[in-house]
């Protein structure tokens, strides 16, 4: 619980009273890898803090599992489009290993977001951050080589070698594995 308060009192001053009530509203569990916590069809109502563990995000196209992001730990995260406009996801969470999850469900924060103001200033700047980062990996994602596409992904996550394996990376970034394998072997 402390990684996830931590997390929010990175961003905003979080009073004693607030503190309180998220602690008496989230969910926390230890979830085992391959576990999916948000399924294509399914309204995403809860938002996720992945307090150990990575989690991808994929779809499939033609029958095809497509990574579209890998979500490392200690990042907040849940099927955007579904959770916020409350409509069916057309996306697959799971988690790619042993993770321990903190969740609130959208209801529970729109209550929190009424109650606290520094608590609706933290759900802006989390929107904001997760709408810039998007934003920012898929404006120029079309016109990349695969070289700058992986170029670009390990600008934004750092250390996704080390929290998803080749295959989901080399989804994520459109490309086959063994392209992957050649541009790092460079």
């Amino acid at each position: 619980m402390e990684r996830f308060i931590d997390n929010i009192k990175s961003y905003v001053d979080l009073t004693a009273d607030a503190e309180k009530d998220i602690c008496n509203l989230v969910k926390v569990e230890e979830v085992a890898k391959g576990h999916q916590i948000v399924k294509e069809g399914k309204v995403c109502s809860r938002l996720y803090f992945l307090s150990e563990g990575t989690a991808r995000a994929f779809f499939y196209q033609k029958g095809k599992d497509v990574t579209h992001w890998v979500y490392p730990n200690e990042t907040i995260f849940t099927s955007w489009h579904s959770y916020y406009l409350r409509k069916p996801s057309v996306e697959y969470i799971e988690l790619t290993e042993k993770s321990v999850l903190m969740s609130l469900s959208y209801d529970d924060w729109q209550d929190l977001f009424d109650k606290y103001p520094e608590l609706n200033r933290y759900g802006r700047i989390i929107m904001e951050q997760e709408l810039a980062i998007i934003d920012d990996f898929y404006k120029g994602y079309y016109f990349l080589s695969a070289k700058e596409k992986y170029n670009l992904l390990l600008s934004v996550y750092p250390n996704i070698i080390q929290i998803a394996n080749l295959g989901h990376i080399a989804s994520m970034l459109g490309i086959s594995q063994e392209t992957l394998s050649r541009i790092r072997g460079k």
